[in-house]
């Protein structure tokens, strides 16, 4: 019975966020938002059968898993320390002092001073992904508010990871207790740190180079998971928290070479686990209790909404920003983040919190993430009322370095062509690209051939071509053209159609080893498609031609004539 429980919660739960999140999309809401009621909608559904809670905080355990360990693997320190002015002078500030206001609000309350600091934490953290996704459902990616968003939301990630090492250390009931607590929490924590930095150096490395060598997708992908869940696991029996051993597991993988493969293969894991964590969370929350709590619901909804949005967008402004950028930043962080959910998971499993503050919070997060979208709407005319007191904080300085720096390596590139294979056909390419000074970027799963690249000075990137993370990471969207020259004809077909998503006006050069792929490279998007048995025919029929007498620019109309007719048969049937 227990076993048919599990599978009827997963179709349930799947279902209704699915029914919810499409609600969601279509009202140009974040599909989290969708996610969360279809928990709450989907709980009141399994209220009847009395799931055991161990079954649906299994679910939500996967899913902060994924989450976290797929942050690890995206966060940089590379970029962290090319943002580092707009993260040290907006992103650190615009935390602190959130917390700061917010821990004196809720105290005011008369709750707990434990639960004040997880409160006030968590209205600090906003979700990037929902921010993101609100600025590209705007078109507002490339805007100014885009930057200052970006650089505080990494401020905030930074912050969340020792938060969720020190959250256990808070379940004391006096002050030494707490105090010995935190000091076991940062024995623990360092103790973790020094084996997973001599994992990252030593062990993860080899690991995955001697797997990656295998060829083996599967292989690969199954050893990233074991270690995530590994080292998760680990970081809870050391007493510290499963969600910050599956952060220090990516953020190993991400200085490693293989992090973008990597990252392409969680990411589909991480949306599907994410699912069941927002979805759990809302299974989790008491429908009730939450109506129950609206007091505390309406004083964190406001908190973050108003008290957050005029503090970011007060730091926004005194670093130098123009007053409608700082007020739509603002905006854009007024909302409750998935790693609040995090934190106040953590907080009510180790009693840092209580049933009532958790079903606030989770109320909280959905109105907060509801009037986002209406607060962005009134952007505009919210900008024009606070200008003149916003003018008034600091002036506009020069932050070129800044603009330059907040650009990661690969949205540097412009104009450039990245090679798919390097193989026998790639490598001419790349040899007569580097005699001309064309820069090239090369994309290619031999683990040792990629070192001998880099050896040499080739930008290469490790990992396959039909992932989306590896032709990002290649800087597709700013290529210039894009040689597919992989043997493997549904790798690549794949790899053509991602990238003309990426890029529609991009040249993609495409090789098809046998004819019948001709047309589904044409059809994927191919500008042009290389048949090397033709090719090879064609040259066959040069050097023939070429005994009998006949002059070069004979032989050459008859092979372009007879060239364009079989690229435009192919292209028939494509059509």
């Amino acid at each position: 019975m227990e076993r048919e429980t599990i599978f009827l919660l997963f179709l349930i739960v799947s279902a209704a966020a699915i029914g919810f999140g499409l609600a969601a999309a279509r009202l140009r809401q974040p599909v989290v938002v969708g996610f969360l009621i279809a928990g709450l909608a989907a709980g009141r559904i399994v209220d009847r059968w009395s799931v055991d809670t161990e079954i649906i905080e299994a679910f939500a355990d996967f899913g902060v898993t994924f989450l976290m360990f797929a942050l690890g693997v995206q966060f940089s320190f590379r970029e962290l320390v090319e943002m580092r002015r707009l993260v040290v002078r907006a992103g650190f500030p615009q935390i602190l002092l959130t917390v700061l206001t917010a821990f004196v609000i809720y105290v005011a309350t008369g709750l707990p001073l434990a639960t004040c600091f997880v409160l006030a934490f968590a209205s600090a953290m906003s979700s990037s992904i929902v921010a993101l996704t609100l600025m590209e459902l705007r078109g507002t990616l490339a805007q100014p508010a885009a930057r200052p968003t970006v650089a505080i939301a990494l401020s905030q990630d930074v912050a969340v990871v020792p938060l969720v090492a020190l959250l256990p250390a808070l379940t004391g009931s006096s002050i030494a207790e707490v105090g010995r607590g935190l000091l076991v929490a940062v024995a623990n924590a360092l103790i973790a740190l020094i084996v997973i930095t001599i994992l990252g150096v030593r062990v993860v490395p080899w690991l995955l180079f001697h797997v990656a060598r295998l060829g083996s997708r599967e292989l690969f992908l199954l050893t990233v998971v074991l270690l995530a869940f590994g080292t998760a696991i680990g970081s809870e029996r050391l007493g510290l928290s499963l969600a910050l051993g599956a952060f220090l597991a990516g953020v190993v993988i991400s200085e490693s070479e293989f992090s973008y493969q990597a990252l392409g293969g969680i990411l589909p894991l991480r949306d599907v686990f994410g699912v069941m964590f927002f979805a759990g969370l809302g299974l989790l929350t008491d429908l009730g209790g939450l109506l129950d709590a609206w007091p505390l619901t309406l004083t964190i909804l406001l908190t973050v909404t108003v008290l957050k949005t005029t503090i970011t967008a007060v730091v926004v402004r005194f670093v130098g920003f123009p007053a409608d950028v700082a007020v739509r930043s603002g905006i854009f962080l007024g909302q409750i983040g998935e790693f609040s959910f995090v934190l106040g998971l953590v907080a009510l499993r180790g009693g840092v919190i209580d049933d009532t503050v958790y079903n606030a919070l989770i109320g909280a997060a959905i109105a907060s993430l509801l009037l986002n979208s209406l607060l962005l709407s009134a952007s505009r005319p919210l900008g024009r009322l606070l200008a003149a007191p916003l003018e008034r904080l600091g002036t506009t300085p020069r932050m070129e370095d800044e603009r330059e720096g907040s650009q990661p390596q690969s949205a540097k590139l412009r104009g450039h062509v990245v090679i798919a294979g390097y193989g026998r056909a790639g490598r001419e390419v790349g040899r007569v690209l580097q005699r001309r000074r064309f820069r090239f970027v090369v994309i290619d799963r031999d683990p040792v051939l990629v070192r001998e690249l880099r050896h040499e000075g080739v930008t290469v990137v490790y990992g396959d071509v039909a992932n989306e993370q590896v032709l990002l990471a290649a800087g597709i969207p700013t290529a210039r053209v894009f040689v597919v020259a992989v043997p493997d004809a549904f790798a690549a077909e794949t790899a053509v159609r991602l990238a003309r998503a990426l890029n529609p006006t991009l040249d993609i050069i495409a090789r098809a080893d046998r004819r019948s792929f001709v047309a589904r490279l044409i059809d994927a998007g191919a500008s042009e498609v290389v048949q090397p048995s033709f090719e090879a025919g064609l040259e066959l029929v040069r050097h023939t031609l070429h005994r009998f007498g006949m002059s070069l620019q004979e032989i050459q109309a008859i092979l372009t004539a007879r060239r364009v007719d079989y690229y435009e048969e192919q292209r028939r049937i494509a059509d």
